[in-house]
């Protein structure tokens, strides 16, 4: 996450969520058990804690956010994330009021 972060800035991508979460993906993954935990033969079920960031911007700096989590993300790899692109129909930032783009940035 940090390394993420750290890019995301140098690219001028400030604001994001992030939020620790839980899952599993299509493959079976060996994961480190903490002290006392009992391992469990061939549980399909195991979910790994996992972090879940949420960025939104302007249409046209989709490509460029792309871009820069890819770089610093892909490293061929199980678990290396995805990345979902969404639509946002509006948005209304409390404070000001501001709406639309405005309220993006």
């Amino acid at each position: 996450y940090y390394e993420t972060s750290a890019a995301l800035i140098e690219n001028g991508f400030y604001s994001l969520s992030c939020m620790n979460v839980t899952g599993r993906g299509r493959k079976r993954v060996d994961y480190v058990l903490a002290d006392n935990e009992q391992a469990v033969e061939n549980d399909m079920n195991q979910m790994a804690a996992k972090k879940l960031i949420e960025i939104y911007v302007r249409d046209d700096q989709v490509n460029d956010l792309v871009k820069v989590i890819l770089k610093v993300n892909q490293k061929n790899h199980s678990g290396d994330g995805k990345i979902f692109i969404i639509p946002v129909e509006s948005g209304t930032r409390i404070r000001t009021g501001e709406t639309g783009n405005e309220a993006i940035m």
